[in-house]
């Protein structure tokens, strides 16, 4: 749908889109903003591989108050977004991520249908696969939403597990709960610890190189003194 079909779609109640903004209303999508809550996993160095990680709890981040998260290098995250979608039975969605955030290293990891029927804010996973953290500001644009008007309206409307809980803008709690126990080793630590592989590695043949030299001649003059 264009821009002044979504609208009409709105004004007519088809599709709600709460708070609409004229600003993240694009040609053809609408432009989803970062929501109040987000959970992000624990970025694990290698400094600390030998630590009991697991008393350290991974708390839901109110970012109304932090005003902005960041996704460390190879962590994992789930936010919502900042508007609450509902969509006719003859309506869907799908759903992607801005491009300035997949260039910047981030990935969507979430569903990208938004089935007919839908109510509640979304819930997007999001994958940091660059070297650097990334940063995300509260009610900034991150994904976009296309909505797409079917030929028909579906029989059956979204009856998933998710139907009726995502009315305020929460993360769901067995989501949350399970990325509280995941620990991720960050590209730049992973890096270091290869590189420091490397530098052992390298070690280890000068000081075998080393060693051979004593231990060879030892060799040869154990063999002269026997044949003398």
């Amino acid at each position: 749908m264009t821009d002044t079909q979504i609208r009409e779609a709105v004004e007519a109640g088809q599709v709600v889109v709460d708070p609409l903004s004229d600003d993240s209303l694009q040609p053809a999508s609408y432009d989803l903003r970062l929501g109040e809550r987000a959970v992000i996993t624990k970025s694990l160095e290698i400094e600390k591989l030998r630590d009991d990680l697991e008393s350290k709890d991974t708390p839901e981040i109110d970012i109304t108050k932090a005003g902005a998260i960041s996704i460390p290098a190879g962590a994992f995250a789930l936010v919502v977004t900042r508007e609450r979608i509902r969509l006719s039975p003859r309506h869907a969605g799908h759903i992607g991520l801005r491009s300035y955030f997949a260039r910047k290293g981030l990935l969507l990891l979430a569903g990208l249908q938004v089935d007919p029927g839908f109510s509640g804010h979304l819930v997007l996973g999001l994958a940091n696969v660059s070297p650097r953290s990334v940063y995300l500001h509260y009610e900034e644009p991150i994904a976009t939403l296309e909505i797409h008007e079917l030929s028909a309206a579906a029989s059956r409307a979204y009856s998933g597990i998710y139907a009726g809980q995502q009315e305020r803008p929460r993360i769901p709690r067995a989501d949350a709960d399970y990325l509280r126990t995941i620990e991720t080793l960050s590209v730049s630590d992973l890096t270091r610890a290869l590189l420091r592989l490397s530098d052992n590695v390298s070690t280890l043949s000068r000081d075998v190189r080393v060693l051979w030299i004593p231990l060879g001649l030892a060799v040869i003059a154990a063999i002269l003194l026997r044949v003398l």
